[in-house]
């Protein structure tokens, strides 16, 4: 087996450790539809500041978020890599859906 392919399944299975907590899934699915600061996500998801700053901690840790500072905010959207831009079963949120329902 070669080194790449062992890279591109190690990739995928930390991808697949941080899909294993729903409220990451809730902050892939909002993120999906735009950028968001902190506050936004914890309200959204329905948790604490500080829950969602640890959430949002490892998933940037593990290259599936990225930031950006404006000011004393940072703002969060999901990173532009190959593994993420391949998920796109999970960037197609279905919150919309739930809305409506």
């Amino acid at each position: 087996m070669d080194a790449k392919l062992r890279r591109l399944a190690r990739k995928q299975a930390e991808l697949c450790s941080v899909l294993g907590n729903t409220r990451r899934v809730l902050i892939i699915w909002h993120l999906a539809k735009r950028e968001m600061c902190v506050g936004e996500i914890a309200k959204e998801i329905g948790t604490t500041l500080q829950n969602a700053s640890q959430h949002l901690r490892l998933m940037k840790d593990k290259n599936v978020v990225e930031s950006r500072r404006e000011g004393q905010t940072i703002y969060y959207r999901i990173a532009e890599n190959e593994i993420m831009e391949k998920c796109s079963v999970l960037l197609n949120s279905p919150l919309d859906e739930a809305v409506q329902e």
